[in-house]
């Protein structure tokens, strides 16, 4: 696989068209994690980074939290505070770049889901800026949660090929692997059931920085954070592994 993304990929491909994407449906598992994971009480103040359409800011809004969400594509945004509004939950939700927010010491938990921007942006630099916000969000002893990639899993396995079947379309995944940037380059491409195959044509390709736990590790500390569990999947029974793509890690501000 070819695949030469935009380097701010990251700025335009995102529509309204992943509400019938599979994945989306892992709303509620994945909201049960962050809640077991972090031993959620229901009371929290809680920053959603790149929210996307809100699908775990509003979850966590139906539980009892104040939820903040930051997305920088406007279409989410305008859904998110269109599903709070009409829900009635305690939820505000901005358009900004992740670099761009100011927030001191004011959340008990920063949330980083599904990439939540994690390794998007064009060099290592700038990807740092996002765990220098991350850090400056959180009060003393506020909790840091997000799901990524695992660098190490990509470097054994990639490239490979992934099929997904949700309720509304079938998924095709494209994963390949640079060794010198560590990123990893996706494209993706999705078949509505019931309608004639087309053409095999990607949707807009994707370079991500990825990171091992190690490499995790070392970030966090420099910011005044700890890392205290990471996991493979959205199961706080599932430890990390090179052998699995996803990588949750679970750290703390110090106090």
């Amino acid at each position: 696989m070819t695949v030469l993304p935009d380097p701010q990929w990251y700025k335009k491909i995102w529509t309204l068209d992943i509400l019938s994407q599979s994945w989306v449906e892992e709303t509620p598992r994945e909201v049960n994690f962050v809640g077991e994971a972090l031993q959620l009480r229901g009371n929290e103040r809680i920053l959603d980074l790149a929210c996307g359409f809100g699908r775990h800011a509003l979850a966590l809004a139906e539980r009892g939290c104040t939820v903040v969400g930051v997305d920088i594509t406007p279409a989410y945004i305008e859904e998110a505070q269109r599903r709070a509004q009409a829900q009635g939950l305690n939820a505000e939700f901005f358009c900004a770049d992740i670099r761009d927010i100011t927030f001191r010491s004011e959340f008990d938990v920063v949330l980083n889901m599904a990439d939540g921007a994690i390794g998007y942006l064009e060099n290592d630099a700038e990807n740092l800026k996002i765990f220098d916000r991350i850090a400056a969000a959180l009060k003393p002893g506020g909790k840091h949660l997000m799901y990524v990639c695992n660098r190490d899993h990509a470097a054994r396995h990639f490239p490979k090929r992934h099929w997904e079947m949700g309720q509304q379309a079938l998924a095709l995944a494209d994963f390949d692997w640079d060794d010198q940037t560590a990123r990893m380059l996706f494209a993706g491409y999705s078949f509505e059931y019931g309608k004639p195959l087309p053409h095999l044509t990607p949707g807009s390709p994707t370079s991500t920085r990825l990171y091992s736990v190690a490499e995790l590790e070392t970030i966090f500390q420099a910011r005044g954070m700890v890392v205290m569990q990471s996991f493979g999947d959205y199961d706080v029974q599932v430890p990390a592994s090179a052998d699995r793509l996803g990588l949750a890690v679970y750290s703390i501000k110090r106090n």
